[in-house]
């Protein structure tokens, strides 16, 4: 073990817990994992210099990363700068740190049950990776860091620059690792050579390996975690809003309000699944991180809202009332979030929390003509089997599945179907027999759940992705102090559908029960309304020539950014690898053909210059003027070369300077003495051997001699 090559491996370590950035952000991590690696590669660097603690190594660097993570990460539960029993109760509780951060949002808060993992992963890896030096060949000691790598890529896949700029750097460690103890840093051109044709491959293998022509989103293990949810209560906001409506509940206050910005609803819950009884949703729940970034399916420009809430003894629950995107959850204690669903959870209802969140920045000629995004999770769901009744219902006459389609059966809904007059007298219910029964006729009257319900069957059934949502609508008017105050005659459902390029968006097929209400300019819903005065009849719509991109085709139109030919790129690349790994040997032999076919003393001078090549390839350094004797004595680290020198140094003597001609006795004594230099040679370390083969500068017109 040296220091350079520990340098480059706890390098390699430092690198892996970097790439943890996407879950905690680079500020908080450079610190608590450099930190282990330093005092790592100190403990590393005493013991060599004192043979006496070597046995002690492993045990000395354990201790001394555990008191750097202390320090580091859990500071505050230090005494006077030393570790205390809660310290090391931090420390085992950090072993299941790394599933409490899969349950979080990313970036997740970069609390110290939560990042110790990290920094405790870099402290095991360095422990392995500074005995590995001593015991395995120099790669085999990056394995940890690769392990580090792969535990990151794991909770978020790297890809483009990231990838790439990863790539470049593992690819430098594995070249600083490589180097001979005793390499000349004259023989640079080889070595750049190597490595330049090396990292474009890796690059362009990396960056081919993350692109899906499915457009699918890279594995993570935070897809099958999912943090404990509330149990303080278990009905459905869905089965509740009867008796909110009801004359004994409809006036109860919900929650007030203030917000930068009017808004025309907040939910509660999105519910994407439906066995033909009850509407549900099973997709997991998250820790609230420091920021919700909104999906890869939102591709519009958005702008930041905020608000204020302040809860009421109606809303007896663990949700709270939010928006579609949300971003943060501030003064609440340990919000969770259903990023799919955007549903909001906390443990303990706060006095009141702030809520920011994005809103998509869009007019109506865009949303008009946009596509579905016929991905969206959960969008086309199965609803078991549908009854005759339904399944008959075409009111779309078998358009195109677009935004058009989409507010055009909105707009069949309102036409066809009513509210009552007193919300309190609605039907009930929202299973397939009543939807038969509100459906079975025109101008039927059915309640917000029904026409959601009834909206998202049809939808699905004419290839529409679209869920059903329980919230509330938004007052018109603030009381004198700028509050809002949201009853429960607010309560209300509605379907959203699945935009491409947008992401989920509300329509409101039962168009309000509050006759001539109006909604706030800039709103989804008043966005809709322009939208919605656009979209002919449905007989009267036509198709597309081209069906409009749907969520994977319109981030492929996206022309903003720099297009590379990866494919070609990584194939001309594997191809100089290969050509490189494969050619260079086989140039090599046909090199030392050719010089052996010559007759007489050029055939002598080929085994000179064969011999020379091939010492020379090892990194004995070749002047002009230089003899086989001069070889041989340049060449005396190399073991036993020297006998098969001094059969090439007699053959040319004789060739060269007897004043007759090379017979074939001299020809086959100057390659016998080539092919024991081979052989002793062959004796070297496998790694000096290999790069000897690969060695380019030798097969390179006029780079024979320095």
């Amino acid at each position: 073990m040296n220091t350079r090559r520990t340098i480059a491996s706890l390098a390699g370590i430092l690198l892996g817990g970097l790439c943890f950035a996407p879950v905690f952000g680079v500020g908080h991590l450079w610190f608590p994992v450099g930190l282990v690696c330093l005092v790592a590669a100190i403990v590393a660097e005493v013991c060599r210099r004192r043979p006496a603690l070597l046995s002690w190594r492993p045990l000395l660097v354990l201790v001394a990363g555990v008191l750097a993570i202390v320090e580091s990460v859990l500071q505050a539960t230090t005494l006077v700068g030393l570790p205390t029993l809660s310290s090391m109760r931090a420390l085992g509780d950090g072993l299941t740190a790394w599933r409490l951060t899969l349950e979080s949002t990313w970036p997740a808060r970069p609390e110290p049950e939560l990042l110790i993992f990290v920094p405790l992963l870099a402290l095991i890896a360095c422990v392995l990776t500074i005995e590995l030096l001593d015991r395995a060949p120099p790669l085999v000691a990056l394995l940890p860091a690769v392990g580090v790598v792969g535990v990151s890529q794991l909770y978020v896949a790297a890809e483009g620059l990231t990838a790439v700029l990863i790539a470049i750097g593992f690819g430098l460690l594995v070249i600083a690792v490589l180097i001979p103890d005793h390499f000349e840093y004259r023989r640079l051109t080889p070595w750049a050579t190597t490595a330049a044709v090396t990292l474009v491959a890796i690059i362009c293998g990396l960056v081919v390996s993350t692109i899906d022509p499915h457009g699918r989103t890279p594995y993570s293990l935070q897809r099958v975690q999912s943090a404990t949810a509330p149990t303080t209560r278990q009905t459905s906001p869905l089965d509740e809003l009867a008796g909110r409506l009801s004359r004994d509940a409809r006036d109860k206050v919900v929650f007030k309000y203030q917000t930068s910005e009017p808004v025309d609803r907040w939910r509660l819950v999105a519910f994407d699944n439906f066995d033909g009884v009850n509407w549900t949703s099973d997709h997991p729940l998250l820790r609230m991180g420091t920021q919700l970034a909104h999906g890869p399916e939102v591709r519009v420009d958005t702008k930041t809202q905020s608000a204020t809430i302040r809860p009421d003894d109606a809303l007896d629950g663990p949700w709270l009332p939010g928006q579609l995107l949300p971003e943060t959850v501030g003064n609440a204690v340990d919000p969770q979030v259903e990023p799919i669903g955007s549903t909001l959870v906390v443990p303990e209802r706060p006095d009141y929390y702030k809520l920011t969140w994005a809103e998509p920045t869009i007019d109506a000629a865009y949303l008009g003509s946009a596509g579905v995004d016929s991905n969206a999770p959960g969008g086309l769901g199965d609803m078991g089997p549908i009854p005759p009744e339904i399944a008959d219902l075409n009111p779309l006459g078998g358009k195109r599945a677009t935004m058009s389609t989409a507010i055009a059966l909105e707009k069949w809904f309102r036409k066809n179907y009513r509210l009552p007059s007193d919300s309190s007298a609605a039907p009930t219910g929202y299973s397939w027999p009543q939807l038969k029964t509100f459906l079975g006729k025109e101008q039927n009257i059915g309640s917000s759940e029904q026409f959601a319900a009834a909206y998202v069957a049809l939808a699905r059934q004419n290839s529409i992705p679209a869920r059903l949502v329980v919230g509330f609508r938004a007052p018109e008017k603030p009381d004198a102090a700028g509050w809002y105050t949201v009853t429960n005659q607010d309560a209300y459902a509605w379907p959203e559908v699945a935009v491409a390029g947008i992401g989920w968006w509300p329509l409101d097929p039962a168009a309000g029960a509050k006759t001539g209400s109006t909604n706030p300019a800039g709103s989804a819903a008043s966005i809709t309304d322009q939208a919605r005065a656009g979209v002919p009849e449905i007989d009267k719509i036509k198709d597309p020539e081209s069906q409009p991109p749907t969520g994977d085709e319109a981030g492929d139109d996206d022309s903003s950014g720099l297009h590379i030919p990866l494919i070609p790129v990584f194939g001309v690349s594997a191809a100089l690898l290969l050509l490189w790994l494969g050619g260079v040997p086989l140039l090599k032999q046909f090199r030392a053909q050719r010089r052996r076919r010559r007759g007489g003393s050029a055939a002598v001078v080929g085994a000179w210059a064969e011999a020379r090549d091939r010492i020379r390839a090892h990194g004995i350094p070749v002047t002009a003027g230089m003899t086989v004797r001069d070889l041989a004595d340049a060449a005396r680290d190399l073991p036993d070369t020297g006998p098969g020198l001094a059969n090439v140094a007699r053959a040319v003597d004789q060739a060269l300077w007897s004043g007759g001609p090379a017979t074939p006795d001299t020809v086959g004594q100057a390659w016998t003495g080539v092919h024991a230099v081979r052989r002793a040679l062959r004796s070297r370390p496998w790694l000096d051997r290999l790069q000897a083969a690969l060695e380019l500068r030798t097969l390179l017109p006029g780079s024979r001699q320095r």
